[in-house]
């Protein structure tokens, strides 16, 4: 992916013209202080009046939320800040605190629901952060951080994604840091997936182009492609019979 200006033109089309047909007067988004939301949040700003809302809990890491502030100032976007962590605690006791992954899909979709609020209240569409890898792989919450109407990112690979926010202008801080969603303490993508999104993102993008696949070691083809499988029902819409 080399010609970042065209993909500008066309990611900043495909929100104006998907926000004129929807009526719709703006952005809202989940600005976490990562690479994804950076990305989103600077696309939108360039469109139509864009909000953002910080929502960490009590376990998310401060570097972010520095990240997160100074981004949204740099772009001179109407920002909130709202602590999820009480609302959480409310549902512990019905899930299970030791469970990590749990609690974290709580967490997002917590932030779903708050997101899906201020939409309906400002009339504005929530815009979504998910790059293309994260897709292909599942690795996102149905229902959470993977809900909304639009999605200018989700056909670019997480590797791909760093030289557009480094296009963009986007703050060395939030380029340079390790991927992470932030649902725990020294949480980390890569550490979650087990490879780098270098090392996967040729993978991925060697099975999209039905490319040979042998060159691959067969341990980490296995497990990527199980990944794929077990999680495709996450891009898919709920099944209905046909009656």
């Amino acid at each position: 992916m080399e010609n970042f200006k065209l993909l500008e033109n066309n990611l900043l089309n495909f929100l104006d013209s998907y926000l004129k047909a929807s009526k719709a007067k703006g952005f809202i988004i989940g600005v976490s202080g990562g690479l994804d939301s950076a990305v989103v949040a600077t696309l939108c700003s360039k469109v139509a009046p864009t909000k953002a809302l910080i929502m960490p809990t009590s376990s998310s890491n401060q570097a972010n939320l520095v990240d997160a502030l100074n981004l949204c100032k740099s772009l001179k976007i109407d920002y909130q800040i709202i602590d999820i962590s009480e609302i959480l605690d409310k549902f512990l006791p019905f899930s299970d605190p030791n469970n990590r992954l749990r609690v974290g899909n709580i967490a997002a979709r917590i932030r779903m629901i708050i997101l899906y609020d201020h939409s309906s209240k400002f009339d504005f569409l929530v815009v979504g952060t998910s790059n293309k890898s994260e897709r292909m792989l599942g690795y996102g919450t149905i229902y959470g951080d993977m809900a909304c109407a639009l999605n200018p990112i989700a056909n670019i690979y997480k590797s791909d994604l760093f030289e557009f926010a480094s296009y963009l202008d986007i703050d060395k801080n939030i380029i340079n840091k390790a991927p992470s969603a932030d649902l725990w303490q020294n949480q980390s993508d890569e550490n979650d997936l087990g490879y780098s999104y270098e090392q996967i993102d040729k993978l991925l993008k060697a099975i999209e182009n039905n490319q040979d696949l042998s060159k691959f070691d067969n341990k980490f083809k296995d497990e990527i492609t199980t990944r794929i499988a077990k999680n495709s029902f996450k891009l898919k819409l709920p099944a209905i019979p046909n009656i």
